[in-house]
């Protein structure tokens, strides 16, 4: 059991985990987060936590790769230079510059954060294929499932470099609402996960409790599986109750919420 787990088995308060990138990046950064630079990213970060109190501290992938690959523009043409299906992917995953920025960003945030779980989120298998994609400027096309589990060794290999990085968990994020597919493709995910004892959990929009995973994040609990209740927007907009059951609350703040209604809001949650 990891750390992140270890949190949910405390008992008390359901635990925050806070997808807060947008809304602290327009109210504590302009709106331009400072993603190419460690020292400030990590000061960023450290403020908005400072600001939202949530029981994790997250690093979100897929933007800082999306601004690393801005900032870089022979990687995003090397990314592009073949038409197979996978060659973006693994040539942004290999990026040696890329890798050594994200060691350094959880390097800082674990000497800021030590306290609490650190966790990193990315794309699943098949959903990351379709990022690197999109960022190459090409066509992902069709991603079957020979194509996923590659596309899971890529991120293993990739997911190695971090292995001392002080990580406790990793949240793969899909569009698919077939859970156990995700899940199945992601077996070198979840050995690398398993060998460096990180939990590793899945933000899916399927009813299906997926199996082989230590977590989830969904609308609703479901037995077998510690489950994160994913706050629906009219939480945030009507003043909704908060959801009952869960392990966790996993919570998508608004980019443009007003201060005062996200913090009471959040109150709310207690």
């Amino acid at each position: 059991m990891g750390a992140f787990r270890d949190l949910l088995s405390k008992g008390g308060r359901r635990p925050r985990w806070l997808d807060a990138t947008d809304y602290c990046g327009r109210l504590l950064a302009a709106g331009d987060i400072p993603w190419g630079d460690v020292t400030r990213l990590v000061d960023w970060h450290r403020k908005a936590q400072g600001l939202l109190r949530p029981d994790v501290a997250v690093l979100p992938l897929a933007p800082m790769l999306t601004a690393w690959v801005a900032a870089h523009p022979a990687l995003g043409e090397a990314m592009s230079a073949r038409r197979r299906l996978l060659y973006p992917l693994k040539t942004l995953l290999s990026d040696e510059g890329a890798r050594d920025h994200i060691r350094a960003t959880l390097a800082g945030l674990r000497a800021s954060h030590a306290g609490l779980p650190l966790a990193l989120v990315l794309p699943a298998p098949a959903d990351f294929v379709a990022l690197a994609a999109d960022l190459a400027g090409t066509e992902a096309g069709e991603v079957d499932a020979e194509d996923a589990d590659s596309a899971a060794m890529y991120m293993a290999d990739f997911l190695r470099a971090f292995g001392d990085s002080g990580l406790d968990a990793l949240l793969l994020e899909t569009a698919s609402a077939a859970a156990d597919a995700v899940v199945a493709a992601c077996g070198p995910v979840l050995n690398i996960a398993g060998h460096y004892r990180w939990d590793v959990g899945l933000r899916h929009g399927g009813e299906a409790v997926p199996a082989g995973i230590d977590f989830q994040v969904a609308a609703t609990p479901a037995p077998g599986v510690p489950t994160g209740i994913a706050l629906a927007a009219d939480f945030w907009r009507d003043g909704a109750p908060p959801p009952q059951g869960g392990d966790f609350i996993f919570a998508a703040v608004p980019a443009d919420a007003q201060p005062e209604a996200v913090l009471a809001r959040l109150q709310a949650l207690n």
